[in-house]
């Protein structure tokens, strides 16, 4: 918490230009440094900012990915829209959100702030916390709203499917009524 970083101060273009060298591998640390301050025409990075940032940009990274991932594996194992994919998406990057929130609380703690800086960022963190689980809460219940909707699309069409086979096998209506109550719970 407390102050931002350098790299969040920098303007916007500098950031995009920090951003396009950090994802060029020949260029190091060091010359991306060199490269901001130039453009700026004073020092404003050093090389472990640009540590640091590249850093925080991993770890956001790799967190996305988990998050598509599981999002993937989700839509495989029980199928489902794009909608709910992006639905299952964002219910894990609110839930990564918390937890890493829950992370800057202990480093409040163990900071060298005045006690009245920490309780100020506790504070401001407890109402992230809250506004996100609040956040969750609901796009959970949007997520099982539509979950219930597909499913519901989905066996409306199976019973389309079933009575027509059926009724062109020439099952009687009280077999295909068993059918509908027994396999699809219709």
């Amino acid at each position: 918490m407390g102050k931002k970083s350098s790299v969040d101060l920098l303007p916007e273009e500098l950031r995009q230009k920090l951003l396009e060298l950090l994802h060029n591998p020949a260029v190091t640390q060091a010359q991306i440094a060199e490269a901001i301050n130039e453009a700026a025409g004073a020092k404003v990075i050093s090389k472990s900012t640009v540590n640091r940032y590249k850093l925080r940009m991993d770890k956001f990274e790799k967190k996305n990915k988990q998050v598509r991932d599981l999002a993937d594996a989700y839509v495989a194992k029980y199928g489902g829209t794009e909608r709910n994919k992006i639905g299952q998406v964002v219910n894990e990057q609110i839930r990564l959100a918390i937890f890493d929130l829950i992370g800057e609380v202990e480093e409040i703690k163990e900071s060298g702030e005045s006690e009245e800086l920490k309780i100020e960022a506790l504070t401001d963190i407890l109402y992230k916390l809250s506004r996100g689980l609040r956040e969750l809460e609901q796009a959970d219940k949007i997520n099982s709203e539509r979950t219930k909707e597909i499913r519901a699309a989905a066996l409306a069409e199976a019973a389309k499917v079933v009575e027509k086979e059926a009724k062109s096998a020439g099952l009687n209506e009280a077999a295909l009524e068993i059918i509908k109550k027994k396999i699809l719970g219709i």
